[in-house]
């Protein structure tokens, strides 16, 4: 029997005990490891070239890609020897689609914030890189202004086997990605980081940036792994090609089912919990057992009250954030036209000679130093920014994370029970600021026609060139400073829902099972004791073996790189 066959069977013995809006993604798993089929995740922030990857691994335009923040769903492309597409829904629909269709369902454009609940799209296409039946996800990127990207891509990291994070040589790899990186390797047999857009910078720091990278992806994982620069603009991927080959050919079955077991085990020991609190409860005498549920529900109500608690304080701090990111827009704003206003005096230069000229040197003059201005309130409020939100979602983490833990622990003394390990998820990390590209500001319109214009005296023309752009300015100067200030705001919003998401995720990990444990055995009291203690006892004694046996193929192969 392969290892892969042993998996389903443990799978299948724990199956029915699992939450069912977590099964998919874990069945897909299996799947694939009774196929050997190795599921390659592409992963990152928004915008580091993720699509331009896939493509550039099959060799042609399969995914769309462009400058703004694009796909939406998790795209998978199989190596297969025909070239075909199919769309999944989330309530199990499939249609074949027409690869000219794909990007309707799967960018931002076509499907923004993936209105059409799509599941997935799978796509078949040659590669003449990857062996057959390797499977290669392209996941939407975190961090963008659009956060149901960010929670497609969390979802779309529940079954991976190798992992690409996509990071790029300037801006240099960000807390955000970091954390991705540890993420991705709870499940992942194996990473490598790919430092895209290399051209971008002077050749002489290109191995200066891999070092930087190389060292800083080594911190949170504790070993090091593959960093690959490449400028996928200019180059093909063959150093990641040839990692990826060598490690598919290498172990990649192994990884297949090592990775699976983790995802399955992760969930099986969450679910041993629950049942053995319904267990400890209905075994216990109708007094005892009512004492322990009430005793149980204001453990978990206070909990829920910290998980509150949490939440109001992040959004507080996001509140007052944008208070104090209003008040500083209105003093930029202000500063900005005072110093426009100083710039253009009471008439236009004297030099050149002539007016429509002495305008347009004025006007170049007062855009850049708006756009200057602009964009340097941007980073310099956007840091400060960022500072107030990593500090609200640690204190908000450390908080809920300890009320938690203590809330296990009362459980499990109330109980008398040992409960399993959870694992404590890191305080979320905000997402990279966006970046901010300020044009000159191209609105000038002269209000006399050009030929009547120059008919008038230069002294005349001067004085309805000045007042024109006096005009002019009073409008433009806020634009850049409104525009940076929009950014910010939607940057607070996609902050606010990760510290939520990763707040409830806290709550998943540490008490959804005990939660879900006690709601059964408050049901099941009033039947008939011994034949459903019986019946838990079976079921308690099955998971608790199948997460013997899912740890210990879960072993097989570290996430790391070798």
């Amino acid at each position: 029997m392969t290892a892969a066959v042993r998996l389903a069977g443990l799978a299948e013995r724990v199956r029915g005990h699992l939450p069912p809006d977590r099964l998919p993604a874990l069945d897909d798993a299996i799947a694939r490891a009774l196929a050997g089929r190795v599921r390659v995740l592409v992963l990152g922030e928004a915008k580091r070239g993720k699509s331009t990857l896939v493509n550039a691994l099959f060799a042609r335009e399969l995914l769309p890609t462009g400058a703004l923040p694009v796909t939406s769903v998790a795209t998978s492309v199989t190596v297969e020897s025909t070239v075909d597409a199919e769309v999944r829904y989330r309530n199990g629909r499939r249609h074949p689609l027409r690869l000219g269709d794909v990007a309707e369902l799967v960018s931002e454009r076509g499907n923004p914030g993936n209105v059409r609940n799509v599941d997935t799209v799978r796509i078949t296409a040659p590669s003449p890189y990857l062996p057959a039946g390797t499977e290669v996800v392209d996941s939407p990127g975190t961090g963008s202004v659009h956060q149901a990207n960010t929670d497609e891509a969390a979802r779309a990291r529940d079954s991976v086997d190798l992992a690409v994070l996509v990071v790029s040589a300037d801006p240099p790899v960000s807390q955000a990605e970091l954390a991705l990186a540890a993420d991705v390797t709870a499940t992942a047999a194996a990473l490598a980081v790919v430092v895209n857009k290399i051209d971008l910078v002077q050749a002489g720091d290109v191995a200066e940036i891999v070092a930087f990278t190389r060292q800083a992806v080594a911190g949170p994982l504790g070993s090091e792994v593959p960093v690959l620069p490449m400028s996928l603009r200019t180059s093909g991927p063959d150093d990641l090609v040839a990692w990826l080959t060598e490690r598919i050919a290498r172990s990649g079955e192994t990884d297949v089912v090592a990775s699976t077991a983790r995802a399955w085990r992760r969930e099986s020991a969450a679910v041993l919990d629950g049942l053995r609190i319904e267990r400890e409860i209905l075994g216990r005498t109708a007094e005892d057992s009512t004492r322990a549920v009430e005793e149980l529900r204001a453990i978990i109500d206070r909990a829920r009250s910290a998980e509150t608690a949490a939440i109001d304080h992040v959004r507080g701090e996001a509140r007052r954030s944008r208070a104090r990111l209003d008040a500083s827009h209105e003093r930029a704003v202000a500063a900005a036209t005072a110093a426009a206003r100083q710039q253009l005096g009471t008439e236009l230069p004297a030099e050149p000679a002539s007016p429509e000229a002495a305008a347009d040197v004025v006007r170049g003059q007062l855009s850049e130093r708006v756009i200057e201005s602009g964009t340097g309130w941007f980073h310099q409020t956007g840091e400060e920014l960022e500072a107030v939100a990593r500090d609200a979602a640690q204190q908000a983490t450390a908080g809920l994370t300890a009320e938690l833990v203590r809330a296990r622990h009362a459980v499990a003394g109330v109980l008398e029970l040992r409960l399993s390990d959870a694992p404590v998820p890191d305080p979320p990390v905000p997402p990279r600021l966006p970046g901010l590209e300020l044009g000159p500001e191209v609105v000038w319109r002269e209000l006399v026609t050009t030929a009547l214009a120059h008919r008038l005296p230069a002294s005349v023309r001067r004085k309805r060139l000045h007042r024109h752009l006096s005009a002019w300015a009073e409008n433009t100067v806020p634009r850049p400073f409104g525009r940076a200030r929009s950014t910010l705001q939607h940057w607070l919003r996609d902050v606010v829902r990760e510290d939520e998401r990763a707040l409830a995720e806290i709550w998943r990990t540490q008490l959804a099972a005990l939660e879900a444990g006690l709601g059964e055995a408050g049901r099941g009291r009033g039947s008939a004791p011994g034949a459903k203690l019986a019946e838990l006892d079976g079921r308690i004694a099955s998971v608790q073996q199948a997460v013997r046996e899912l740890e210990l193929a879960s072993s097989g192969s570290p996430a790391q790189a070798r």
